[in-house]
């Protein structure tokens, strides 16, 4: 049986690039002797489960193939509700999925198949993983609330920021003539995001 790996790659806000990881990943499979087929990307946060590049990338696998991602809050930072409903999505597709960061799902790689133990220790790590990302998650999330507050009380809260490094570079590709195609290729940047920095401009 071929087995195709599909690489998943996410980034939260519009802001970051979540294509960092991609030559990561690239020298991950390397590691192993295979090649990975895609490369699946978006910018949208983990907290939603409808994302439209994660859900090409199951309709696109059959049984067998890998989804690969480089740590398990790149594929959910979902509430436990919502991370069993996606879960269950993928293993009906019969993906296989492979943590970069947990040596415990490389096993389909090292041996080519799972046993019934590996695959129930796998999924244990995996479950373990979401729950972690989604408590990370919550405690940022209140730790910021929580800055906010304080910010206000003390009279320093200026709201979020623009990234002006961002900025900056965007306007540099701009000065050169490159396209917002191409921008956003090399910057890992949203159409949205160059247009408001052209407005501001």
């Amino acid at each position: 049986m071929i087995m195709l790996i599909r690489a998943y790659l996410r980034a939260s806000t519009t802001e970051q690039d979540a294509q960092r990881a991609k030559e990561e990943l690239k020298a991950f499979g390397m590691k192993f002797d295979h090649r990975i087929a895609g490369y699946y990307i978006e910018n949208q946060s983990g907290t939603k489960l409808e994302r439209p590049e994660l859900n090409k990338l199951i309709e696109d696998s059959e049984a067998g193939d890998v989804l690969l991602i480089e740590k398990m809050d790149r594929l959910t930072r979902l509430p436990w509700g919502e991370w069993k409903t996606l879960k269950a999505r993928i293993m009906e597709k019969g993906l296989v999925i492979v943590v970069a960061d947990q040596p415990m799902t490389h096993t389909v790689f090292t041996s080519g198949e799972q046993n019934s133990i590996t695959l129930a220790l796998t999924e244990f790590m995996l479950d373990l993983g979401a729950a972690m990302a989604r408590d990370d998650y919550e405690t940022r999330h209140k730790r910021q609330a929580q800055g906010i507050e304080k910010a206000k009380a003390a009279g320093k809260y200026r709201g979020r920021q623009p990234n002006l490094a961002l900025h900056h570079d965007i306007l540099d590709q701009l000065t050169l003539g490159r396209s917002y195609s191409q921008i956003q290729e090399k910057l890992g940047c949203s159409r949205a995001t160059i247009a408001k920095v052209v407005k501001i401009a």
